[in-house]
């Protein structure tokens, strides 16, 4: 109960402090003194009428490391708090409103269709736009979902320079002038002019370490920059001659490999082996390209490249494992109470009819008790008078006030215009840019003029700041039509471990992006039962027919992520540069170690998959699971043998 007490306590507080700085200004900033004498909330119990008591109790020392805290909290959301030297030793904070909340974007009946289309597409997850527009809870999750893209659309909104904490192969502080977002295969990497020279960087979102800052600090970039810009990729700094290498598959691969590479070239030697030349930026993209492939493939050329795959398969899973016992992985974050809170908050606002609690539990999967206290405390919130008010006011409507405890209650907003401010903007600047980058990828697949008067419109409000890259699937539009007919059709498929091809007839039922690649869920009549094929791995259609029979549903429901919802838990201890790899698995967990090393908890289903990770992160990643201590490294030595 303590606990439980405290938590709520916690809630409240941290809720009331953001919108509480949210209604201050650099023109009439809040102390820390008038903040800990005049913030009342709630008393953490179940009332009608609760009492009010202080916000911030205890020691002086207590409350100022818990006001610290709590500013740490808020800041790790993605919300800038604003400070002034007021003098004799006083600061004065507030948020500025732009800084977490992009301004209210109207879209019309046709666009917010598309939007609720596009984000089903791309499957964003419970923590971002998909709760905003669509009415059941999230699916599978694409893109990674991040607080960091807050600040980081603010900055090139309004072209300042940004600072934060950066881990590649060690860990430094960067402060660049941010030009672009793109989006390379599902990864976000923010393009950037390290600052106060003329070099181009691309830095992966997810390798940052620290909410980044924006700075006071303008920049302006001419044209060729921003062309430079325009034209980084991933692993930019390609060398003057790129890799060539010679490979010898199956026929059925060999074909594969060619529509998944232009400009790849095919020949049959004198005893009918398949021969395909490639080109790579570099010899690294060269060799991932070959550990991908697994045994799909033998390496013939060059000869350097050869000796450096012996030397990688020899360290697949062998490096030290820690003592699985002394790793421990945090089961939530801090935060989870305030972004829970603030999600129902922006929900609400969002919805111009109100939501009933059974809307918002299924909507974010939350026990509706949960949200009903939530709720509830929302709507009694009233943390300080005078100058220091809010733009809006959270109005509890019951069907039967006598029995209010059961009642599926309807929470509506109710908006003041108070001292100049104006309705509460439903949107954070992160939710825009998951928005863009859904319906940018739902417009490869569908042809609908509302998809790009959306995409104007966002980015009209933030002046141009993303660009997508994805692999060319080239059967999207005829398995859309597929789906739309309800038709059963034969395909050639490659699967990810086969290098032949083989006839599969499949009814497809849905299509889907992950980590930049398409994916359509189908009925398999050859196999009788629900299957998951990637559109890229699809040979050819050879034949389209009507469904013939009715199926059972699909007893999978994130078919997508299927892979991080059952199976073995297995624990993988990597070198930070290999992040990179492990940061799409599904609910992943993970933990830093006092060696500099990273833990990471996922599940499998299958021990292949776990074989082929290993393979691809080489000596930089070991086994920590004592069952699972030796994955990868038979198929190394199968490689190997073939060299």
């Amino acid at each position: 109960m303590a606990t439980s007490q405290a938590a709520e306590e916690s809630r409240e507080r941290l809720v009331a402090l953001v919108l509480l700085l949210q209604s201050a200004s650099r023109q009439n900033p809040l102390t820390q003194d008038v903040i800990v004498r005049e913030l009342l909330v709630d008393e953490p119990r179940e009332s009608r009428a609760p009492r009010r008591i202080p916000a911030y109790q205890g020691s002086e020392v207590a409350v100022r490391q818990k006001f610290e805290r709590d500013k740490a909290r808020i800041r790790d959301l993605g919300f800038q708090i604003e400070t002034l030297d007021l003098g004799g030793g006083s600061v004065g904070y507030w948020i500025e409103p732009d800084s977490a909340t992009a301004p209210k974007i109207d879209f019309t009946e046709d666009e917010e269709r598309v939007v609720r289309l596009a984000l089903r597409f791309c499957g964003f997850g419970a923590p971002g736009a998909f709760s905003l527009f669509n009415e059941g809870p999230a699916g599978d999750g694409g893109l990674s979902f991040s607080n960091y893209y807050t600040p980081l659309v603010r900055a090139l909104r309004l072209q300042r320079a940004v600072r934060f904490d950066y881990r590649s192969t060690s860990e430094k502080v960067r402060v660049v002038d941010p030009l672009s977002i793109g989006v390379f295969e599902g990864a976000a990497y923010l393009i950037a002019r390290v600052h106060g020279s003329s070099a181009i960087k691309g830095y992966r979102v997810t390798r940052m370490t620290s909410m980044p800052t924006v700075l006071d600090v303008a920049f302006e970039a001419d044209a060729p920059t921003r062309e430079a810009a325009a034209a980084w990729r991933p692993e930019f700094a390609r060398p003057l001659e790129p890799t060539q290498i010679v490979v010898e598959t199956s026929e059925d691969y060999a074909t594969l490999l060619c529509r998944q590479f232009p400009g790849a070239t095919l020949a049959t030697t004198s005893a009918g082996i398949a021969e395909v030349e490639l080109a790579f930026d570099s010899p690294r993209d060269a060799l991932r390209f070959v550990l991908d492939a697994g045994e799909r493939l033998r390496l013939r050329a060059p000869k350097s490249l050869r000796q450096e795959l012996a030397d990688w398969l020899r360290h697949v899973n062998r490096a030290t494992a820690p003592d699985l016992s002394g790793i421990t992985f945090n089961q939530s974050s801090p935060n989870d109470s305030l972004g829970q809170t603030l999600r129902l908050l922006h929900a609400v606002y969002q919805s111009a009819q109100g939501l009933r609690i059974s809307d918002l539990a299924h909507r974010f999967s939350m026990d509706p008790a949960m949200v009903r206290r939530v709720m509830d405390r929302l709507v009694t919130f009233e943390p300080m008078g005078g100058a220091y008010g809010f733009p809006a006011h959270v109005v509890k409507e019951c069907d039967d006030w006598d029995d209010e405890a059961n009642d599926d209650s309807l929470y509506t907003v109710e908006y003041f215009d108070r001292d100049g401010h104006h309705e509460p903007a439903p949107l954070y600047w992160r939710d825009l840019f998951e928005v863009n980058i859904a319906l940018r990828e739902a417009a490869r697949l569908y042809d609908d003029p509302a998809l790009s008067s959306a995409i104007a419109k966002i980015e009209d409000a933030v002046d141009g700041f993303v660009r997508v890259e994805t692999a060319h699937e080239w059967l999207l539009d005829e398995l859309r039509d597929a789906i739309e007919a309800s038709e059963q059709i034969k395909i050639t498929y490659t699967s990810s471990e086969s290098e032949q091809s083989e006839t599969r007839v499949i009814e497809p039922r849905e299509l889907r992006v992950l980590n930049g690649h398409a994916y359509v869920r189908a009925f398999c009549t050859t196999r009788g039962d629900w299957r998951t094929f990637r559109v890229d791995r699809i040979g050819a259609i050879l034949a389209k027919s009507p469904v013939a029979a009715e199926r059972a549903v699909d007893p999978v429901v994130n078919w997508l992520t299927e892979v991080g919802e059952g199976g073995d838990e297995v624990v993988v201890v990597i070198e930070p540069g290999l992040r990179w790899l492990f940061e799409p698995l599904p609910n992943a967990q993970w933990r830093a170690l006092q060696d500099g090393r990273l833990a990471v908890a996922f599940r499998v289903r299958d021990e292949r998959f776990l074989d082929h990770l290993m393979l691809r992160a080489g000596a930089g990643a070991v086994v920590a699971t004592p069952g699972f201590a030796k994955a990868g490294r038979a198929l190394a030595a199968r490689i190997a043998e073939r060299l």
